[in-house]
Order: structure tokens, then sequence, then C-alpha cells
């Protein structure tokens, strides 16, 4: 299913460290880190020495977390999988919302990494501490595709869907677990309401694409595929249409 990448995740709480950042002023402290986090965002190899050296001198939770996004956007998923998942752990924190978020950071960078039995111990373990929200159960969901388990990513967009029934990009989803599992008429169903809602999805209609080709109707399989190159002529979407489309006239 589902290639749908994770958007990279920055910090617990937007604009909010997690608790304990370090000794000295809240203010300070406050800064730091947010200094940390802009710089991990723009430069992993610097933020890395920043959070080095907060910690050495102080810094506690804040500096961890901040060490911890760095590994995340430098590329290095594995080490920020583990780094995630010891601050989840080991956080004085008594807030359980904020353990939660540091776990389902853990599992989206298990995941990058190719570790997916890593990240849905995590994500688990984040649903556990801070409820099913839906953005946790795509978040499931998404790795149990990974893992070819359909039916039980099913479930989870189901969830989210009974609760945001104009969820297109979780349509999506559904559609295409649908046509993993080879029942062509629901993945139809969800593709079309998702089409409907957002006309201009490009992930939509390159699954709109998959599921006509997957019925022989490759003509109309092209014409979804087009839609995607003339919405977004540039974006890596256009790209896996073109590739389609070429494999098709081969």
């Amino acid at each position: 299913m589902i290639a749908a990448a994770l958007p990279l995740m920055a910090s617990p709480a937007e604009g909010q460290a997690p608790v304990d950042p370090g000794v000295g002023s809240d203010a300070v402290q406050a800064r730091l880190y947010s200094e940390c986090m802009d710089l991990a965002r723009r430069d992993a190899a610097a933020a890395d020495k920043m959070a080095a050296n907060w910690l050495k001198n102080g810094g506690g939770d804040g500096a961890r977390h901040c060490a911890a996004v760095a590994a995340l956007t430098g590329g290095r998923y594995a080490e920020a999988g583990r780094q995630f998942e010891a601050l989840a752990r080991e956080s004085n924190s008594g807030k359980q919302g904020l353990k939660a978020e540091l776990d389902a950071q853990a599992s989206q960078a298990w995941l990058i990494a190719g570790e997916t039995e890593k990240a849905l111990a995590s994500i688990n373990r984040a649903i556990e501490r801070g409820g099913d929200d839906s953005e946790r159960l795509i978040d499931r969901a998404i790795i149990y595709g990974s893992r070819e388990k359909f039916w039980e990513a099913l479930d989870d967009l189901s969830a989210v869907l009974d609760r945001q029934p104009r969820r297109a990009d979780v349509l999506v989803l559904r559609a295409t677990a649908w046509r993993r599992l080879g029942n062509l008429d629901l993945a139809d169903d969800d593709i079309d309401r998702a089409v409907a809602i957002a006309p201009a999805n490009v992930e939509a209609l390159l699954e709109q694409g998959a599921i006509r080709q997957r019925r022989g109707a490759f003509d109309a399989a092209q014409a979804s595929w087009r839609k995607v190159i003339e919405i977004a002529p540039e974006s890596p979407a256009a790209d896996t249409a073109r590739r389609r489309i070429k494999r098709l006239g081969n």
C-alpha cells in the first residue's frame, strides 16, 4: 500500500519543549530549545554539536530531543528511533501526551529506517499512552500496509473515516488497501469519493489510475495519470505518472 511518506515531525507540541529542558531559567532554556530545533531543521550537523554542548552544560530533555530531531533530519533514522524511544521511556514528564508524541516520532524514524516491527511497537505505545487519535491511527495503518497487513490497516483507516468521512487522504489509503486485497469495487467506491472531495489531489488520481489499470481500463488509467501531470508537472507524483504511462505504452 501504502507508500505515503510520513511528514517529518519537529517537536512533541509545536513551539513547546519536552518537559525538563534543563537547568537555568525557563526563558534561557526555552530560547536554547527554540534555537536548537531551528538549527536541526536547517543544519543537522550543527544542531548535533549544539545539543551535545547544551547537554554537557545542564541541558535536559530539550537537548536530548533536539539531538534526536537532528539525527532524523540528518538521515540517521535508526539512531533517531533509538533516541526518541529512550527519551519517551526515560523522560521525567508525567504528561503521557508528550511521551506519546515522542513514541510516535520514534515510530516515524523506525519506519523510514525500514524497521517496521520496531515502528509498529512504537506507534502502539503512542496509542496506548495518548489514545487512538486519528493521526496515530493513520500512521499505524501506513505501517501495517508496509508489512502487507491490509486488513489491520483497513480497521484503522475505517475508524478514522467514521470520525472524519471527508478525509480524502485517508480514502486514498483505504482505496489502495482494497486494491491490494483485490476488492476493486470497494476500491472504486473510496477513490471516487476521494476524487469528488479533492479533484486536484494527485495521490488520489495516481491511485485512481492504478485501480483502472487493475481493471484493464488502460485508456482511463492513462487519463487519470495525465491529470496528475497537468496539475503538478514538476512533482514526484507527475514523475510516477509518466513512468506508468510509459510502461503501459510498451
